[in-house]
């Protein structure tokens, strides 16, 4: 993995995306995609886990907490030609759904599906599902300090999607996301200007790029980030 200012990396592979993270995501990460509906958190989830095994033979875990892997692995491949089910069956990557309503028990499936292959990216989408496992809010919170232990542990660097309502001023589902996570990327749609735009709120240990930037979601590419245009002068 390359080495940025003495900072390990993982890179993302997408196209701009490193070159506003200064070569990519300090390795062993947990990162928060978060974003309203519709701006391309699953897409850039799953575009990290595919470059991880074709361009930078990392394995990767695919967690769905909400759709069906079928149906992803279908979509991803009509639009984008993304190979996911050739990838399952080489061993390089596992996509699963989970519909498991116990933590200790969804803690270990990831936990599971990770030495399995040996994996070393990691995705859950999206993250404002667990909230289905407890009751209290403070039983979520916990949860998520435990979580991140847990993906420390297993030294992958792993992102997290994240869903939050229109025309709010949030950026995670719970409040607490922001303070656990090592990093934040927040997606943006923004009627009427360049279709979306993409910030990178939050990185631990690493100088990065501020201001926010214009994306597109292209057939047959996925995420093409701009990071020399701005979205707002």
């Amino acid at each position: 993995m390359p080495r940025m200012n003495g900072i390990e990396r993982t890179p993302s592979g997408i196209k701009g995306l490193d070159t506003l993270l200064k070569g990519g995501f300090p390795k062993y990460s947990t990162i928060l995609i978060s974003g309203t509906p519709g701006t391309g958190k699953t897409i850039l989830s799953i575009q990290f886990l595919v470059n991880g095994a074709l361009e930078y033979k990392e394995k990767g875990v695919y967690i769905s907490l909400e759709e069906d892997v079928n149906r992803i692995k279908k979509y991803m491949y009509t639009t984008f030609g993304w190979p996911l089910e050739e990838l399952q069956k080489k061993g390089k990557l596992i996509l699963v759904k989970s519909d498991i309503y116990d933590f200790e028990v969804f803690k270990n499936l990831i936990e599971s599906n990770v030495e399995k292959i040996g994996a070393e990216r990691i995705v859950i989408d999206p993250l404002t599902v667990i909230s289905l496992f407890f009751e209290r809010p403070l039983d979520i919170r916990r949860s998520l300090l435990d979580l991140d232990k847990l993906l420390k542990r297993l030294n992958c660097t792993t992102l997290l999607t994240c869903e939050i309502p229109e025309g709010t001023n949030a950026i995670s589902s719970f409040g607490i996301e922001e303070f656990t996570c090592d990093g934040i990327i927040l997606l943006s749609y923004f009627p009427g200007l360049s279709p979306r735009g993409i910030t990178i709120r939050k990185m631990r240990a690493t100088d990065h790029a501020t201001e926010i930037y214009p994306f597109e979601i292209k057939s047959g590419k996925g995420i093409v980030v701009y990071p020399t245009e701005k979205l707002f002068k």
